[in-house]
């Protein structure tokens, strides 16, 4: 049976901050008092056991086997500045925190190349980067939290949110366009769209990936809606579940897949005209996928204490499920011999 959750908006900028504080605390305390094991999966080498600095990871990216990116929640100490960006320059082994002063969590980082990338996260923040190494903010125009960014090339972007937000760029992001949403506040009497993950093929060709809430029904259906004309218009794709979608991820204009909630993974053929399920094999949520060909993919996610890591050589028509003791919140896939997971504590694995 499925464990129907519903969707828990933010009710502004003080009670983000609160809430983030309050789970950096928490996380300082349970690392001081409690020994928590290392992720024992199979087939994963374990290049940082967990951060040092007892940081909290949510993304990582890579442009080759070696240099990277992972951003999300510092320590405790860092309260006023709690965004955190780290550098990579030996494949994940050790991280190196960028300067910049992040007033906000930082939830995704995206790379175009090894010099052009971007993070997003709570409070509407967005910070970039045009050499690897030095960040600054941008000005998105929303204070709500920021999920996921794209870019297609160095200058068309966009980004997606809670609160029916998405936002798109022209420029790379030296100026952002609110497109839809963007407003702070509870979902209240009206439907509405909390996004979580946003991908594009082209400048006018992309999907988006959350939940719909449905205040009247007291409910929520998975979202996956489809644009065609740079994010102007959106069409809602079927999908059937209500569980809440993480992550989506297209290889092509055809074939993709979605998942989420209680273990969700949904796949499409033809672009996202019809989806149907694969069996995961866990119930646990599903946070991140992705796939270096038609065949071969992997799906992480899990809780705190519970994690998973899924792998497939059939394009998802079985996968194979490995149990982890850490909760994974990310996986980057650079090629089929190069493959990176995130837990949330910081520990980071290769794919052997």
């Amino acid at each position: 049976m499925n464990r129907l959750k519903l969707y828990a908006p933010r009710f502004g900028q003080s009670s983000l901050k609160l809430t983030s504080h309050l789970a950096i605390l928490i996380a300082v305390m349970l690392a001081c008092s409690v020994v928590i094991s290392l992720p024992t999966a199979e087939g994963w080498t374990i290049l940082q056991e967990r951060d040092p600095e007892v940081r909290d990871y949510m993304s990582i990216a890579f442009t080759s086997k070696t240099v990277g990116w992972v951003v999300g929640a510092a320590s405790f100490e860092d309260f006023e500045n709690p965004g955190f960006i780290g550098h990579t320059m030996n494949g994940g082994k050790t991280w190196q925190k960028s300067e910049i002063k992040i007033a906000a969590d930082l939830v995704e980082v995206y790379f175009l190349d090894e010099k052009h990338g971007w993070a997003v996260g709570a409070d509407g923040t967005i910070a970039a980067t045009t050499n690897g190494r030095d960040w600054e903010l941008q000005t998105s125009k929303v204070g709500n939290r920021l999920k996921s960014i794209y870019f297609v090339n160095k200058e068309v972007g966009y980004a997606a949110g809670e609160s029916d937000t998405i936002l798109s760029t022209k420029n790379s992001g030296r100026s952002w366009k609110v497109l839809q949403g963007g407003q702070l506040g509870a979902v209240g009497d009206s439907d509405a769209n909390m996004y979580n993950a946003i991908q594009f093929l082209d400048e006018s060709t992309g999907w988006v990936a959350g939940v719909r809430v449905i205040p009247s029904k007291k409910g929520q259906s998975a979202l996956i809606q489809k644009t065609m004309d740079e994010g102007q218009s959106w069409v809602t794709q079927e999908t059937g579940k209500e569980d809440i979608l993480e992550d989506i991820f297209f290889l092509d204009a055809s074939t993709g897949w979605a998942v989420g909630e209680n273990g969700v993974i949904l796949h499409t053929s033809n672009g996202g005209e019809t989806w149907k399920e694969q069996f995961s094999g866990t119930q646990e949520t599903l946070r991140s996928v992705g796939f270096a060909d038609e065949k071969n993919g992997w799906a992480v996610g899990g809780d705190f204490g519970v994690g998973a890591i899924l792998n497939t050589n059939d394009g998802g028509k079985t996968w194979e499920l490995e149990d982890s003791r850490e909760k994974i919140v990310k996986v980057f896939v650079l090629d089929g011999q190069n493959v990176w997971v995130a837990s949330s504590t910081g520990a980071i694995m290769q794919a052997k």
